[in-house]
């Protein structure tokens, strides 16, 4: 959004922003927006564009107020929520260029359980009773303590439980049946508010106050679901869980939410999810456990999300140990072949460790391993752009672009060893504001 655009909509912003506290169209944006972001206590306004606070010091517009509450990232997208609040429309459309997307390097996503959750939100979906809380009991014990899942990799980090469902005493006696009484760094919540009646807030406060946690597990979705405020049909279901989206997005995080499955078959798994569409729609990514009778220890993991191919895992409950453990794969997945140019460049690094130069360098460099290589220079930093994940997890090399005195570097190095290095350690501040969510339009 440019700047012109922007400060025209902030004009119209402060001329229509009393008229719509006086409306009273969307009561549950009054009075939170006179609740402070930072301290929760009661905030005047100033004139008809800003806020302040008396006990904490704090103040600023309609904007900065929605960007803090709702975690927008700019400000302006803080401005298109206020404004789509209000009515107002937005004439202007944001774009990117290919070119301006190409030459993008994201950094890495957080790999939480790595091949089955990424950062973002997650579904695990079963029939009552059928065990999905032992499971994510001991995901939660994993994650906390670094240890796999079963063949999968995890980020050790600190984890918040709301476990809903449970009293203290069942938790703390399947906590041990679990882990031995050897705990990680785990916080459980045996209560908590509803969406949109204050757990937002609640959520924000705890990661303000726990800044390394990534992993949030909410058991189950139903305790959680404000049934006064929407019905049930596809606009609702996605809208009630794009508030968690927005938390789990905005602090990249991981959050888990345990939901049942309906009692009616389906051909397609995502379809026995409880609920419409709009649930698998909304979020990154959905596991659903299903065993083959009500009785048995047998049971499939069904596992689909927007990072990681399709699984389908065979698993056994142990009924002593209370754990799920992997017995094999449905269809185990192809091995997929070698990345040409990658591989050249993996063989490279290998025999000269850190390199700094340019495309074109590079390319000669990788010519000389694999002749069949023609990549053009322009072309090469932006596939390593987009490949930099598979280039450091498969191959070994860590890629970097750097630009000095207006001359594009790449630099790759080998892959360090940080397995030493893992334990996250609680407490450092939290320079974002974390203090408040506010509803979403």
């Amino acid at each position: 959004m440019t700047q012109e655009v922007m400060e025209n909509l902030q004009m119209e912003v402060k001329h229509r922003l009393i008229d719509f506290l006086k409306a009273e169209k969307l009561p549950y944006y009054e009075p939170a927006l006179t609740a402070c972001p930072h301290c929760g206590r009661q905030a005047g306004i100033i004139g008809d564009f800003m806020w302040s606070c008396n006990e904490c010091g704090s103040k600023g517009d309609v904007v900065d107020y929605a960007k803090e509450r709702n975690f927008f990232k700019t400000r302006s997208d803080a401005l298109k929520h206020v404004c789509r609040v209000l009515g107002i429309k937005i004439c202007h459309l944001d774009t990117i260029s290919a070119d301006e997307l190409m030459d993008k390097h994201f950094p890495p996503d957080l790999d939480l359980i790595d091949g089955l959750m990424s950062k973002g939100l997650y579904i695990l979906a079963g029939a009552p009773k059928i065990g999905k809380s032992w499971l994510v009991l001991w995901l939660a014990h994993c994650v906390s303590t670094g240890e796999p899942v079963w063949e999968f990799e995890t980020y050790k980090c600190p984890v918040l439980y709301l476990c809903l469902e449970d009293p203290d005493r069942r938790v703390q006696k399947r906590l041990v049946d679990i882990c031995g009484g050897q705990t990680g760094s785990i916080h459980f919540a045996v209560d908590a508010e509803a969406l949109g009646s204050g757990l937002e807030e609640q959520l924000a406060n705890f990661i303000k106050e726990h800044p390394s946690m990534k992993l949030i597990i909410i058991d189950t979705f139903q305790k959680i679901r404000n049934d006064g405020v929407e019905g049930y049909n596809y606009g609702a279901d996605y809208n009630i869980l794009t508030a968690l989206k927005r938390i789990a997005d905005r602090f990249d995080i991981s959050i888990l939410l345990v939901h049942h499955t309906r009692k009616q078959g389906a051909k397609d798994v995502m379809d026995t999810i409880s609920g419409t569409r709009g649930i698998s729609g909304c979020v990154d990514g959905t596991l659903v456990l299903e065993k083959e009778t009500r009785l048995g220890t047998r049971g499939k993991l069904s596992a689909t999300s927007r990072e990681y191919e399709d699984k389908e895992l065979i698993l056994e409950f142990d009924r002593n140990s209370k754990r799920w453990a992997l017995v094999g794969s449905v269809d185990d997945e192809e091995v997929e072949p070698p990345d040409p140019l990658l591989l050249a460049i993996s063989e490279f690094i290998g025999k000269v460790g850190n390199w700094k130069g340019t495309a074109t360098e590079l390319l000669e460099h990788l010519k000389g391993i694999n002749g069949k290589i023609q990549n053009p220079p322009n072309a090469l930093a932006r596939y390593l752009n987009a490949n930099s994940k598979q280039l450091r997890e498969r191959y070994g090399v860590e890629y970097a672009p750097r630009r000095e005195r207006n001359v594009k570097y790449i630099c790759l190095e080998p892959v360090c060893d940080n397995s030493d290095t893992s334990d996250v350690s609680e407490g450092a501040s939290n320079t974002e504001n974390t203090a408040l969510i506010g509803q979403s339009a």
